[in-house]
């Protein structure tokens, strides 16, 4: 049953093919019905043998493995084959009509016919084999990238989960019930990394609250040792985005801000949107002498998975510049929201 649904539209195909060449013969040489039929299987038979040979035996075995001299000599060797078993066997039911016009003459209206249909039926076949295999490479690398994107988000979380609960046990030794006020923030944070992030792109509103709180959780832990200035135009964006792409930028700033006792230690972070386009601007003082000893802010577990995912999902439609200068660390992001 499985067979015959598969093949239901070759089934179809021949079944429309009797009932008009039957018909075409039976009205335009007023052939009688025995003979009309019995010549359209001669037809079917030469032709279908030819092409289905063609399609299921040599393309795989000769064109696809690109065996181009082989599939064209074998090809030409079942046309003229399939011609004479034509030409031979209408010869022999209308003997009266093929003597006058010769053996020869009905060979090439025969030779015509069955090449032409084993054309159509490899044109067809090498189409459909294309465009199959367009489909698959198609829904692979969409695979492929939803299973990066996945692998991706999943190692955001611990890296995230480590630098936050890193900060509330600081923030514990300092001021326990500002702490608990922190969990319950925290609390919120995890909710939406459980439950919201699973969707491909979230609003953007919902993605600034789940900002907000980590920077009132920095803001708690660095007290007056680092000045803050956080600015959020967004007032007249209204649009979704994929959750956690800001989220790394944020922490490495914070991670690798300065230290110094003599001098500002700040972290600048403004957020906009403006003519369809979101813009993220971050630029937090650097110690050299500290980095030198550390790592580059450049690297990290977040930040190069942020860049992948911005790869992935907005691939012609943003801009990343990073830039370490004497004093200052400068992440500046520019996303076309489609």
């Amino acid at each position: 049953m499985n067979k015959i649904f598969r093949y239901r539209f070759h089934i179809l195909f021949w079944i429309v093919y009797y009932i008009f060449w039957t018909w075409f013969s039976i009205h335009s040489y007023n052939t009688p019905f025995p003979l009309a039929l019995l010549s359209t299987t001669l037809y079917f038979v030469a032709q279908a043998s030819v092409g289905y040979i063609s399609i299921y035996y040599l393309l795989p075995r000769f064109f696809f493995k690109r065996k181009y001299g082989w599939f064209a000599l074998c090809v030409l060797g079942l046309v003229l084959l399939g011609s004479l078993f034509l030409s031979a066997g209408m010869t022999s039911l209308f003997s009266q009509i093929t003597a006058k016009f010769g053996f020869g003459l009905f060979y090439l209206y025969s030779l015509i016919t069955v090449s032409s249909s084993t054309l159509l039926f490899v044109a067809a076949k090498v189409i459909l084999e294309r465009v199959s295999a367009q489909k698959l490479h198609g829904k692979l690398e969409k695979e492929k990238t939803e299973n990066e994107l996945k692998f991706l988000k999943a190692q955001i979380n611990p890296h995230f989960l480590f630098n936050a609960i890193n900060s509330i046990y600081i923030l514990i030794k300092k001021d326990p019930e500002l702490a608990a006020s922190t969990l319950v923030k925290f609390s919120d944070m995890l909710r939406y990394q459980l439950y919201e992030c699973n969707f491909p792109e979230v609003p953007i509103k919902k993605e600034m609250e789940y900002l907000d709180n980590y920077i009132g959780l920095e803001k708690l832990r660095k007290g007056e040792t680092l000045l803050i200035k956080y600015r959020s135009d967004l007032s007249t964006g209204d649009f979704l985005i994929s959750p956690l792409l800001i989220i790394p930028f944020i922490e490495n700033a914070f991670k690798h801000v300065s230290n110094y006792s003599e001098k500002p230690n700040f972290v600048d972070i403004d957020f906009g949107y403006q003519k369809g386009v979101f813009s993220m601007k971050i630029i937090n003082s650097i110690d050299n002498d500290l980095l030198m000893r550390s790592v580059n802010p450049a690297s990290g577990i977040g930040q190069d998975n942020t860049k992948r995912r911005l790869e992935l999902i907005y691939p012609d439609s943003h801009e990343l510049i990073i830039v370490r200068e004497q004093e200052t660390y400068r992440v500046v992001l520019n996303i076309q929201i489609p």
